[in-house]
């Protein structure tokens, strides 16, 4: 985000595609560094990857757990599979 100019009065202007590669990429973060976690408690290879315009954990090209921000900002990962890990 950055003003379009100094001069009061001007009008600042965001640049929506940078804001959510930021989000995706914070997101792209989180779920790296709780991968390990996951992957021990569930005993599978999980690996980061897109699935539309969510970012998902799958193991074996299936969606294991989804991402998504709450509307608080925190960020929320569902386990789609019906077992009581989580």
């Amino acid at each position: 985000m950055r003003p379009s100019g100094t001069e009061p009065g001007d009008f600042v202007e965001f640049d929506y595609d940078l804001v959510q590669a930021e989000r995706r990429q914070h997101i792209r973060d989180v779920l790296n560094e709780v991968r390990p976690k996951l992957e021990k408690e569930t005993g599978v290879k999980l690996k980061v990857t897109s699935d539309g315009n969510d970012l998902v954990l799958s193991a074996d090209g299936e969606v294991r757990f989804r991402a998504a921000l709450s509307s608080d900002g925190r960020l929320v990962i569902t386990d789609l599979k019906s077992t009581n890990r989580l």
